[in-house]
C-alpha cells in the first residue's frame, strides 16, 4: 500500500503517521510489522515499516529511498473548463493516472459551473486536491500533478505562452507530428462547447485544433482520448 505524506522523509528515521493514515491502515487490518510505501512528491518511493499500530497512533519507521522516474518526457498541461458533478471528479482522476504534469481550471461562456463563494471554492480545491493525491496514491506516481485554481478561458490564453491544442469538433486536418518533448498544452471546453469567439481567441495565440474523429465526445469523455492520444504518440503510454 502507497500513502501521501505532506512532510519531509528520509531513511532511517520512524515518524508518526497523520490520522488519515493511520484510519486507513485500521481499515486494511493491518498489524505492527506490515510494509508499506510513502512518497511526498520529490520523485522517490520510501519503503517504510509499520512499528506501531493502535486505535488512536501509528508509527513508521522509513528503510529506504528510491527514486523511481514515473513521469512522462511529454509535459502535458491540461487546462479544463469545469463541468457539473461528479464529471470533473472522473476527469481529474483519470488524467492524473494518465500522467499529467498540471490541470489548470477554467471558466468559460458556456461553463455551467460557478463558484463565486471563495469558502465554497477553497473546499472545492481541497475537494479536487485529495483526488489528485489519492490517484497518485493508487497509479504509482510520486509526483503530484499541479493545479490551479478557476480562473476565465480568456485570461489564462492570455498569459499562457507554451505550445497547445484546442479540442475542436470544427477542426480539419489529423494529428500534428511532433518529435520534441516538453511542455504540451490541451485545452477542453464544457458540456456545451467553445463559442466561435473562444475558439477564435485560442487560434489568436496560435493554439491548433484538434478533432477527435467524427463523434461527439462528452466532456469527461474527450479530454481522456486526447490526452491517451498525446501520451501513446508523444509520450510514455506504449
Amino acid at each position: 500500500m502507497r500513502f501521501f505524506l505532506d512532510q519531509p522523509l528520509a531513511p532511517g528515521t520512524d515518524i508518526e503517521l497523520p490520522e488519515s493514515v493511520w484510519r486507513h491502515l485500521q481499515v486494511l487490518r493491518l498489524q505492527a510489522g506490515a510494509s508499506i510505501v510513502l512518497f511526498n512528491g520529490d520523485g522517490h518511493d520510501y519503503a517504510a515499516r509499520l512499528s506501531a499500530l493502535s486505535r488512536r497512533s501509528a508509527q513508521a519507521e522509513i528503510l529506504a529511498a528510491q527514486a523511481v522516474p514515473r513521469e512522462s518526457p511529454l509535459r502535458l498541461h491540461l487546462a479544463l473548463v469545469m463541468s457539473k458533478g461528479d464529471r470533473l471528479d472522473w476527469t481529474l482522476q483519470k488524467s492524473t493516472e494518465l500522467g499529467v504534469h498540471a490541470i489548470h481550471l477554467l471558466s468559460s461562456e458556456r461553463c455551467e459551473v460557478r463558484l463565486h463563494d471563495d469558502e465554497r471554492l477553497a473546499r472545492k480545491l481541497q475537494h479536487w486536491r485529495q483526488i489528485l493525491l489519492s490517484a497518485c496514491e493508487q497509479c504509482g506516481r510520486n509526483v503530484l500533478p499541479q493545479l490551479t485554481a478557476p480562473r476565465p478561458l480568456l485570461q489564462h490564453l492570455a498569459d499562457t505562452h507554451r505550445p497547445g491544442f484546442i479540442l475542436d469538433p470544427g477542426a480539419s486536418g489529423g494529428w500534428p507530428e511532433m518529435t520534441a518533448t516538453g511542455d504540451i498544452e490541451l485545452v477542453v471546453g464544457p458540456e456545451g462547447g467553445f463559442s466561435a469567439a473562444e475558439v477564435a481567441a485560442a487560434q489568436a495565440r496560435a493554439y491548433r485544433g484538434l478533432r477527435l474523429g467524427p463523434r461527439i465526445l462528452r466532456a469527461e469523455t474527450a479530454p481522456l482520448a486526447a490526452l491517451s492520444v498525446l501520451q501513446h504518440r508523444y509520450g510514455d503510454l506504449n
